[in-house]
């Protein structure tokens, strides 16, 4: 008795009186912003050259067995904490015993859905006709449960806005997980070095959130409690399971009726193209969530702060996208060899959907902020409906036919969705377009400009051509942000700051 007293009291007087934001809410954002971003670049960067590698080590065909797996059990895995990381996030007056119930409570959870993939293996052979799949998924339960003893650990340290220790971690495991995988497809193991990548990534980061994180589970009985925690979180969980099944259905209809080597050249079209924008939209996300909700209860703050998220998402992501289309051939040739070349087509395909996805997916983000879990898991059935019936209409006419529907699905609904999503919240549409417009425009105008320097340029070493094109396009882009009196101040704050993470 009196040690659990110890613990709940210095659960409450000393992690939690740590817990609270600064009044500097921007300077604690541009912090947690620079060391997120330093720790993804370095992930980015360890991945872009382990792709190089693993592409000209492996075949289409491995990425594809591992993509039919992974269509299921990340499903499957999207309920190991059921949505309730957010509400550790979000909640206020949290309690050494509630935190201890919630983790207990995804632990056990954990267990079971490891069980549950375990026993999907039999399924997956059957409804591919592949042996191989058995093995697979067997393996993949272990992802369950590492996951379910981490993510009460990676909350607190969120909600603390630590984001050094969890920028330290996200490097770590990038690296020992990337390392054994390129020994294996060096040796031989083909496919098996994509699960190995697959299993160490989150063992890794377990142990390292264990590591840093000094809170510890106490042995407390789940009550009625945990309730008001399940409640918030079931909304974010439904959303993530309904957005899950229509954002890998495509992969599942591809492994299906087209075959393994077509599922890998998307897949890998896919990851290639999602992979910078991945890198700059989730440490943006793990900091803004997180300041967006303190500011829940300042409007005009809460607005001025969701409109800088934006710009700066928009004024990164839109031109690497663009940039990206443009220069597809060579970017596939130099990062997968001569073997993957029909993922060029694929691949620019791809980026139409990706120019507008990375801002358009803020919409959840101001609603998790906003408290409105139960507004979010509607939203993702009536997106998970459109996107269900463009995959289905566009396998009809093969694999280019399923990624054009899917653009348009995109862009068909965007804007009811956003009336929906800001309906009573303090951000509006208006804010939205207003925002991203002026880097919309001067994205596109670059790339005219890009396409017409590529279409003209020599025959070059393909590193040498990636470069010479990207300089161009870096110059073009920077130089038509300069003519108008508004555009040059977004310029100058974005670079204001950039001087402000030089000096941290």
């Amino acid at each position: 008795m009196r040690h659990g007293r110890f613990i709940a009291r210095y659960f409450h007087t000393k992690w939690f009186e740590r817990n609270h934001l600064s009044e500097d809410l921007k300077g604690r954002s541009v912090q947690g912003g620079v060391r997120t971003v330093g720790a993804q670049l370095f992930s980015f960067t360890v991945n872009i050259v382990t792709t190089i590698f693993l592409a000209r080590l492996l075949l289409p065909e491995d990425y594809g067995l591992i993509a039919m797996v992974t269509a299921f059990t990340g499903f499957i895995l999207i309920f190991k904490d059921l949505g309730m990381a957010q509400a550790i996030i979000q909640k206020d007056g949290l309690t050494q015993r509630l935190v201890s119930m919630v983790f207990w409570f995804n632990f056990f959870v954990s267990i079971l859905l490891g069980l549950i993939i375990v026993a999907m293996g039999p399924l997956l052979v059957w409804f591919y006709d592949e042996p191989r799949l058995f093995n697979i998924a067997a393996l993949y339960s272990f992802a369950a449960l590492f996951g379910g003893l981490s993510t009460q650990h990676s909350a607190l340290l969120s909600r603390q806005m630590k984001f050094g220790e969890l920028a330290s971690i996200t490097m770590a495991a990038s690296f020992f997980s990337l390392m054994p995988a390129l020994y294996m497809a060096w040796a031989g193991y083909g496919y098996w070095a994509l699960v190995a990548i697959n299993i160490l990534n989150p063992a890794i980061t377990c142990v390292m959130l264990w590591v840093k994180c000094d809170w510890r589970p106490s042995f407390s009985r789940i009550d009625s409690r945990i309730k008001e925690m399940v409640g918030f979180g079931a909304g974010i969980s439904g959303f993530s399971m309904i957005n899950y099944f229509s954002r890998n259905l495509d992969n599942v209809l591809i492994g299906r009726y087209i075959g393994t080597d077509a599922l890998g050249l998307y897949s890998k079209a896919y990851q290639i193209l999602m992979l910078p924008i991945t890198q700059l939209r989730d440490p943006l996300n793990a900091v803004g969530i997180p300041a967006l909700s303190a500011l829940a209860k300042e409007p005009e703050k809460f607005r001025n702060y969701y409109r800088e998220y934006v710009f700066l998402l928009a004024f990164f992501s839109m031109p690497i996208v663009v940039f990206l289309f443009v220069t597809a051939n060579p970017i596939i040739l130099f990062l997968l060899g001569e073997n993957w070349i029909q993922a060029a087509g694929i691949f620019q395909l791809l980026a139409i959907t990706a120019f507008i996805q990375p801002v358009a997916s803020s919409r959840g983000m101001v609603m998790i902020a906003s408290g409105l879990s139960t507004r979010y898991f509607f939203w993702g059935v009536w997106n998970a409906i459109f996107v269900t019936i463009a995959f289905v209409a566009g396998i009809q006419f093969g694999l280019n036919g399923l990624v054009i529907a899917y653009a348009i699905s995109n862009y068909l609904i965007l804007i009811p969705s956003l009336y929906y999503c800001f309906h009573k919240t303090p951000v509006r549409v208006k804010d939205f377009f207003v925002t991203i417009a002026p880097v919309t425009f001067i994205s596109l105008v670059a790339g005219v400009f890009l396409y017409a320097v590529y279409v003209r340029l020599p025959e070059l070493n393909l590193w040498l051509e990636i470069f010479v094109l990207g300089l161009v396009y870096g110059l073009s882009y920077v130089i038509l942000w300069l003519p108008m009196p508004s555009t040059r101040a977004r310029l100058t704050g974005v670079v204001g700051l950039a001087r402000s993470i030089l000096k941290k």
